[in-house]
């Protein structure tokens, strides 16, 4: 090309010459060109020259062109913006592989540095806001999802959700429940979102707006329908107990109405739940209405046996022991090998101050199924009625199994005393 050009500038420089030699600049001729109503006129020399420079020109801009090669610099610039979007999804792809490994600390940094890039998304954003969360770095990922919504407004709804879930976590429920409502509004079915609503009300104990949402968790079948019965006996029994809170607010015998009308409208399943039938008599025996405590239980034993119902029935002091005693007796004759209700049996009769009967009965419920309560109540009895020995023994294989607080029970006043 170098050669080519160089020999083309000779030519024309021995052109020059030759016209110069012949005369050109004494007659330097004379050309007129006309078109239409325009016309060029110039001398014959003067239009060899210009021509000369204008080839001189041409060629030196082709040589430049070639030179340069702006195709070979757009292939290099499109080579430069491969290799640098591909160094920065590396540093993406780097973040969320130290991201699943749990290295919190690299890969936050990787995903923060990769988010400026042209090719980043909202990915790596809510990614280095919960690996900010794992380094218990609350100002970075509250920083990294706000950064978040102004570049992604469109992921609103995405990353308000991760948003909750880090503020659930972090045990601020207040403002996890603030952004729940606000993508409720949205997203009324969102599975994820009424999951952990849930779960927020639960750890708030804000047993209405529970109650509420449980229809809606229930249509959408978001709950298992035993954790779903589970909470509604929950929140049932959460009604029982603030309607009986007299404080400042009603009298004992307001509250005991309002309780009869709640326990009418229970299902007759909730009756039976030893659970709610314990929370519903501990609640009226403390109300004062204790005939009433006594006989949830002996229906809710009448209708479903309950271990632990029997047990309670014989650790409160409903002020009749002797109806109450003659009614586990009639239990027994159903079930005369329930070591629980044996052990109730004692207590009753410790109560109508039967120490003989009481000593019968604990002793056959250790002899079916030794327990830590009926070896502490033999025990104390025993030692109250002078058998220092067999108290002894007694006490030991109580505190051998695990000690246990025993309720308050009249004993003998004296050792020795009339069994």
């Amino acid at each position: 090309m170098i050669k080519l050009y160089i020999f083309s500038l000779l030519a024309i420089v021995l052109a020059l010459l030759v016209s110069l030699v012949l005369g050109f600049p004494a007659d330097p001729g004379y050309l007129l060109v006309s078109f239409g109503n325009y016309t060029f006129e110039t001398s014959l020399f003067a239009l060899i020259v210009a021509v000369a420079v204008i080839y001189v020109i041409v060629k030196l801009l082709l040589f430049v062109f070639h030179w340069i090669n702006p195709w070979q610099l757009i292939r290099s610039g499109r080579k430069y913006n491969r290799q640098r979007k591909a160094k920065a999804r590396s540093k993406t792809v780097e973040g969320l592989l130290y991201f699943t490994r749990g290295n919190w600390e690299s890969s936050y940094n990787l995903l923060i540095k990769s988010t400026n890039d042209p090719d980043a998304s909202v990915v790596n954003y809510l990614a280095a806001a919960y690996a900010a969360y794992q380094r218990d770095d609350k100002n970075a990922w509250v920083q990294c999802l706000e950064k978040a919504e102004q570049e992604y407004p469109a992921a609103r709804s995405t990353i308000n959700s991760l948003k909750a879930q880090l503020l659930f976590k972090s045990d601020q429920l207040e403002q996890c429940v603030a952004v729940l409502q606000q993508l409720k509004t949205n997203s009324l079915n969102d599975s994820s979102l009424l999951k952990l609503l849930k779960e927020v009300y639960l750890k708030l104990e804000d047993w209405k707006q529970l109650e509420k949402l449980l229809p809606t968790l229930e249509k959408n079948k978001i709950i298992e329908s035993n954790e779903l019965e589970r909470i509604r006996i929950r929140v049932f029994m959460e009604k029982l107990y603030a309607a009986s809170d007299i404080t400042g607010r009603v009298d004992a015998a307001e509250a005991q109405n309002q309780l009869s009308k709640l326990w009418k409208k229970a299902p007759a399943s909730y009756k039976q739940d030893q659970r709610v039938v314990k929370h519903y008599s501990e609640i009226l025996f403390k109300l004062g209405n204790k005939e009433e405590a006594a006989k949830i239980i002996e229906t809710a034993l009448g209708k479903h046996w309950s271990d632990a119902l029997v047990i309670r029935y014989g650790e409160l002091d409903f002020g009749g022991s002797q109806k109450q005693l003659l009614q586990a007796e009639n239990w027994l004759k159903a079930r005369p090998g329930n070591a629980e209700l044996l052990l109730t049996l004692g207590r009753l009769s410790l109560r109508t101050q039967l120490w003989g009967k009481a000593c019968e009965y604990f002793q056959t419920s250790i002899k079916i199924a030794p327990s830590v309560d009926a070896y502490g109540e033999l025990g104390r009895l025993l030692k109250h009625l002078g058998k220092l020995e067999e108290a002894e023994e007694n006490q030991e294989k109580f505190i051998a199994l695990l000690g246990a607080e025993l309720p308050e029970l009249p004993l003998p006043s004296k050792p020795g005393s009339n069994l």
